[in-house]
């Protein structure tokens, strides 16, 4: 019955009249196959009890479906949403690669962010690229002088190379520092100004700027029987025999009477090691180094301090007025806690490395001058015999400076920071300034960080520093010369005062006038 359907249809037929036999089979031989599986589905549906046409297509079974399906050939947007979802797939991971090459390699990390940018940055104060800008535009500054002076000097009839003795000595290294800033007329500020010569022959009298440091080994620490056992660790006490820590682990030094002194504690030590070992070996033996207690191998630093001849104080990190704007850190003496928290926390710190003459405060503007919280602290301290810095760099003696004076412990008050802008002009016009107020008050001590241009020019003043009749000495060396200790009387009245202050204070918070401090602490 196929066979007559399908000759009598048009396409079977060929040109001449006569049907395609062939085609005719091959298309009977499908349908044959078509009308079994149809009968199969059928008998299948009919043993079921339903008919598949009184049926929906969507509820057909879904072999069925995919059969009645047309058949179509994937098309181009096929492929293409394949691809778009395979990219959203792996986008996230590239672009998170991507984000971490800052942190894996930051240099190439800025080369990659700043491709294409402009070549000029902005320098980082301190940095080796704000070095390099120094020393360019003092080469440029020498050269334009020189020609100015060839210009000046060429009708007077002066030497061929148009430079006299002044010009030569103002090209040596540091000159200006010695002689002073030429006048209008060219000469010297100063009628007592040294020649090269002169010059020649202090620098052979007292060596170059370069040259190393001989180490002076300090007494290995701990010393029998100057420390206890603690919770956290050994803690310093007084020995047996009278011998305070202070004694034992300062840097020994004579002092002269109405000769001014002026000493640097370089705070901040220990926290980056390369940084750490050119202040323990390029900074004059003088300079006390200020450890910090979240240092690395931190007894070690002490110990390679102490082995090249710089005493060393330990950093007591206290609350400051902007708390928590700047946090001192964790383990930090706060306002907000209570006494007891506070010496333990400060027991803990004592117990950080054994060799250290005395504690200095770092920041502890509002720690340091209320009364409930430095006294109990101040106590501690003199009761171990140690010394006290007050490092709040206020410039004045602050009321924990006071107590410690009162109790006749040693004690000493940081006058200038001389880095807060790390730049070389800004550090040498405060060491200019720490000079002449230690010549106006007899000492005067200067608060530093471990920069590596604070530590480049600490060398280069600490050099020619005797020259200006000012001599540079150890903290511990000028110990109870900045405080007077007060009466009975008078610390009884500055007690009353500092402790009406805090009430003042505290109700001021209470009635929400005042900003309160958060209770909780931030730790490691």
């Amino acid at each position: 019955m196929f066979r007559k359907i399908l000759n009598s249809l048009p396409f079977g037929k060929k040109k001449n009249g006569d049907f395609d036999e062939d085609m005719a089979d091959d298309m009977a031989d499908d349908l044959d196959d078509g009308m079994n599986d149809a009968m199969s589905d059928a008998d299948n549906a009919a043993s079921d009890g339903v008919d598949e046409d009184d049926l929906l297509f969507s509820e057909l079974p879904i072999e069925v479906q995919v059969k009645k399906m047309p058949k179509r050939p994937k098309s181009r947007r096929s492929w293409l949403s394949k691809l778009l979802i395979i990219t959203l797939f792996i986008f996230p991971f590239g672009a998170t690669a991507v984000a971490m090459i800052p942190v894996l390699d930051p240099e190439t990390g800025w080369r990659l962010f700043h491709l294409g940018g402009p070549k000029a940055t902005v320098a980082v104060p301190g940095s080796e690229r704000e070095l390099q800008e120094e020393i360019s535009r003092g080469v440029q500054d020498v050269q334009d002088r020189d020609r100015a002076a060839q210009d000046a000097s060429a009708p007077d009839g002066t030497p061929e190379n148009g430079q006299t003795s002044d010009d030569i000595a103002n090209q040596l290294e540091g000159v200006s520092d010695l002689i002073g800033a030429p006048n209008q007329d060219g000469t010297a500020g100063d009628s007592t100004q040294p020649t090269p010569e002169e010059l020649a022959a202090l620098i052979a009298e007292e060596g170059a700027i370069d040259d190393p440091i001989e180490p002076d080994p300090l007494r290995p620490a701990p010393v029998p029987g100057l420390d206890e056992e603690g919770s956290f660790g050994r803690i310093p006490r007084i020995g047996d025999d009278g011998t305070t820590p202070f004694d034992a682990y300062k840097r020994p030094f004579e002092t002269v009477e109405n000769q001014p002194y002026v000493a640097i504690i370089l705070t901040g030590v220990g926290l980056n090691t390369a940084r750490t070992e050119a202040a323990i070996n390029d900074l004059p033996l003088n300079i006390s180094l200020g450890i910090s207690p979240y240092a690395r191998d931190i007894a070690k630093v002490a110990m390679d301090a102490r082995a090249m001849g710089h005493e060393v104080f330990l950093q007591v990190p206290m609350e400051p007025n902007d708390f928590p704007l700047s946090d001192p850190g964790p383990r930090a003496l706060l306002t907000s806690l209570s006494e007891g928290e506070n010496l333990v926390r400060l027991e803990w710190l004592l117990a950080r490395f054994p060799g250290y003459a005395g504690l200095v405060s770092h920041q502890g503007s509002k720690f340091g001058s209320m009364d409930s919280a430095i006294r109990p602290v101040l106590e501690i301290i003199t009761r171990s015999g140690l010394m006290y810095v007050e490092g709040s760099n206020s410039g004045i003696a602050s009321y924990g400076a006071q107590l410690a004076a009162n109790a006749s412990s040693p004690n000493a008050v940081g006058n200038i920071v001389i880095d807060d802008v790390p730049s070389r002009r800004e550090i040498d016009a405060r060491l200019n300034e720490l000079v002449e107020l230690a010549k106006r008050n007899g000492a005067a001590i200067g608060f530093a960080q471990s920069y590596p241009v604070t530590i480049q020019r600490l060398k280069n003043w600490a050099f020619r520093l005797r020259r200006q009749g000012v001599v540079l000495a150890p903290v511990s060396a000028l110990a109870n010369r900045q405080v007077t200790a007060q009466s009975a009387d008078e610390a009884e009245a500055a007690r009353r005062q500092a402790e009406q202050l805090e009430n003042e204070a505290a109700a001021a918070q209470e009635n929400g006038d005042g900003s309160a401090e958060p209770t909780n602490t931030i730790e490691n």
